[in-house]
């Protein structure tokens, strides 16, 4: 759509993924993340804050879909981090337009 400005889904999977590089081995450690995350302050709120865009992103094509959902299986794997109910059903409401 060219008269979408919002950002690209592929630049705010590249932003977090830098952020998740950088963050992960505290990300990791789920017993220590608060205490280590909150050492990385601004870094932890924008990783944050990107993950909750790419969640709530909707996707404009199947393309997109696709790319949305082997982003996060992706962080899910690398970082063992899991989602609540809540967030799998924002998930998988946005991407079931283009799997139906």
């Amino acid at each position: 759509m060219a008269d979408d400005n919002r950002p690209q889904l592929a630049n705010l999977i590249s932003r977090h993924h830098l952020l998740v590089v950088l963050l992960a081995p505290s990300i990791r450690e789920e017993p220590l993340r608060k205490d280590k995350l909150a050492g990385w302050g601004e870094l932890s709120s924008e990783e944050r804050r990107l993950r909750a865009d790419i969640i709530a992103w909707s996707p404009r094509n199947a393309a997109e879909a696709r790319q949305k959902l082997e982003y996060l299986a992706r962080f899910i794997v690398a970082t063992g981090v899991s989602f609540d109910a809540d967030t799998h059903r924002v998930i998988l409401e946005s991407v079931a337009p283009f799997f139906g």
